[in-house]
């Protein structure tokens, strides 16, 4: 093996030589990729492209019938194809001499957990900015909910309605009726307050079932409760006025209508390497990663926008 080759070698990255440090930053990035949840992964091994076939037909369509002898018909199906090319993000400190000969280790600690966290914000943000252009369906909030006992009220703040009831439902219908199960919904912390107030909303340390729940923590990273039978998925990357009830696929159709919202394009995991750097009596540490977002299925998304958040 070349030195070159061997140097950029995964194996030869803090993973390997540093693991409690590699180990640190991807356990704090990982929880925090709250978008990264709605899209099927996929590895890519060789290349810097890789296509996906965009279908454009109906998830309504049923076959003809025919009569006896008659030519059995095509499916004329089109298809488009959406190209990924994998962009390279990445983040980098130094730790001087200085700061580990004084055992400044709280500073140490901060500084890592904060590029960790940049990292995985630009993730997240990719993920639902993607989602947010992709999604083909959209309602505007109205903040009209149904209480327990069939009473009709509107959740609102000073600046207009919230998030209600009806607004969910209505998003619910919209995938529906592309023939997609909804199984989320992302939400906006300071939109969340409202759905906290209707009482259809369960918070997830009471929330059971599909694993969504171990030891009092969600098994599933940004999940907060459920509603209508949703997974509740909060995130501040996600648009304040805005939420997304989406088809993840984890309640495919009994008739088997299932295509993922989209794919999350690997090339490269996320990287750790630490690099002595003397001239400066420092160490480096950087953070890299190769990936792209894309939605090949905009039905299975739909967007509720102008919640009102004060």
């Amino acid at each position: 093996m070349s030195l070159q080759t061997e140097i950029m070698s995964p194996v030869t990255t803090a993973g390997m030589m540093y693991p409690a440090l590699h180990n640190m930053i991807i356990q704090t990035i990982m929880p925090n990729m709250v978008g990264r949840n709605f899209y099927m992964p996929y590895s890519m091994t060789s290349g810097n492209a890789v296509t996906f076939a965009k279908q454009s037909g109906s998830p309504g369509a049923v076959a003809d019938e025919i009569s006896e002898g008659a030519e059995i018909p095509l499916d004329v199906t089109s298809y488009s194809q959406v190209v990924v090319v994998p962009k390279k993000v990445g983040q980098g400190l130094i730790i001087t001499r200085e700061t580990i000969e004084d055992a400044q280790l709280p500073v140490q600690a901060d500084q890592l957990m904060r590029k960790a966290l940049i990292v995985a914000n630009k993730i997240d943000k990719d993920c639902i900015d993607t989602l947010d252009a992709g999604a083909s369906g959209s309602v505007t909030a109205s903040g009209k909910s149904l209480a327990l006992d069939g009473t009709e009220f509107v959740l609102s703040g000073s600046g207009g309605p919230g998030i209600g009831y009806y607004d969910i439902v209505d998003a619910q219908s919209l995938v529906e009726n592309n023939n997609f199960k909804p199984d989320s919904l992302l939400i906006h912390p300071r939109a969340l307050k409202y759905l906290k107030r209707l009482p259809h909303f369960t918070a997830a340390f009471s929330v059971g079932g599909n694993g969504r729940m171990s030891s009092g923590m969600p098994a599933v990273p940004g999940v907060v409760g459920e509603v209508l039978g949703l997974d509740v998925f909060v995130s501040t990357n996600c648009p304040t006025g805005s939420a997304y009830v989406i088809c993840r696929g984890a309640n495919p159709t009994i008739t088997g209508q299932y295509s993922p919202l989209g794919f999350f394009v690997e090339r490269r995991p996320i990287t750790t390497e630490v690099q002595a750097m003397p001239s400066r009596d420092s160490m480096g540490i950087f953070i890299t990663t190769r990936y792209g977002v894309t939605v090949t299925v905009g039905d299975a998304a739909c967007k509720i926008a102008s919640i009102n958040v004060t």
